[in-house]
């Protein structure tokens, strides 16, 4: 008897190892392996309230087969999708939100990334706080956009950068972006490639009929009635001007311009100067939001470049530069003769 059941023991020994040698193996979450590639997204910076969006994910090289993809974004309508394009509606309230996505394979570590999104008001009087109105308005003819503008000297001014979407880019390519700063354009873009000097007599370019944009003369004349009357030439560093033409505004509840004690950012003129940064590489890349502001001037200084001011955050004065007339673009205020001064 012994020796038949040490038999049968054996024999059932047997099938246990051949049933559990068939059974399929989980995969050891000790052995998982990375993907390969970068998992990318095209979810902008900045958004609308209330506006219909779809955005991708993509950038993952290997596996090729079997990724899944989730969104994960509260406050958007859904906030919840498993596809690689994610068809949604923003928020229906101004603030700041999180959009995750997760890509994930069986077998393979998921990869997750997330984009801080804001979330704004389309007008531009709804979306900042802590400017001021201007005393007139114009509508361009070509958008019907409202812009508010005010008088200084022999010229009125926009107190917005224009937002005109026949040329430029918005800042760092997010629309949103647009109407708190307008856009921004090449000097090539903005005058329509025409030089020009002389008070109020610059190229219509980019802005509306009966419109132009500034020259030299059409910016030393504002700086000279910040500076109370006093001459400033454009070829001046315009010390202690900035601060007066600079609003310490808002978008949301968060501060724009960085604090300063060197440029206190007053707006005592009104003009509602905003740090929108600039473009360069050809409108390629985007820099310097948040801490300078760029506006361009329609004379040139050679064939090549043409002038343009900027301010610092942490000056109060407003200096020039030249650059390139294709590479860079900057913000755009436009201006009409209201007077002749002589």
């Amino acid at each position: 008897m012994t020796k038949y059941r040490i038999i049968a023991a054996l024999y059932i020994g047997l099938i246990v190892l051949l049933l559990s040698a068939c059974k399929k193996k989980e995969p050891d979450p000790e052995y998982k392996k990375y993907m390969t590639g970068v998992l990318n997204q095209d979810v902008p910076g900045y958004l609308y309230m209330n506006k219909n969006y779809t955005f991708t994910a993509w950038g993952i090289s290997q596996p090729q087969e079997g990724l899944g993809y989730t969104w994960i974004a509260p406050g958007f309508t859904p906030d919840t999708c498993r596809t690689q394009t994610f068809a949604c509606v923003s928020p229906p309230v101004t603030g700041n939100y999180t959009v995750t996505i997760t890509v994930s394979c069986e077998e393979y570590y998921d990869i997750i990334a997330t984009q801080i999104v804001v979330v704004i008001d389309s007008l531009f009087w709804n979306c900042l706080s802590g400017i001021t109105e201007g005393t007139d308005t114009v509508t361009d003819s070509r958008d019907q956009q409202l812009y508010h503008t005010r008088t200084y000297g022999p010229l009125e001014w926009f107190v917005q950068n224009l937002n005109w979407a026949g040329a430029g880019y918005p800042y760092a390519k997010a629309e949103a972006l647009s109407t708190p700063f307008g856009r921004l354009y090449s000097w090539n873009q903005a005058t329509g490639g025409t030089a020009a000097s002389g008070l109020g007599q610059g190229p219509q370019g980019v802005c509306p009929p009966g419109w132009s944009v500034p020259t030299n003369e059409d910016w030393a004349s504002l700086a000279t009635v910040i500076n109370g009357g006093a001459p400033l030439s454009f070829f001046d560093d315009w010390n202690h001007i900035a601060a007066p033409l600079c609003a310490y505004a808002k978008l949301n509840d968060t501060h724009i311009w960085p604090y300063s004690p060197r440029n206190t950012k007053n707006n005592q003129a009104g003009w509602n100067g905003l740090p929108g940064g600039n473009s360069t590489n050809y409108g390629n890349n985007y820099g310097l939001y948040g801490s300078y502001g760029f506006w361009l001037s329609s004379s040139q200084s050679d064939a090549d470049n043409g002038y343009y001011r900027y301010i610092y955050y942490d000056f109060d004065r407003f200096p020039y530069h030249a650059t390139h007339k294709d590479a860079f673009g900057a913000s755009v205020r436009c201006v009409r003769l209201i007077h002749d001064p002589q």
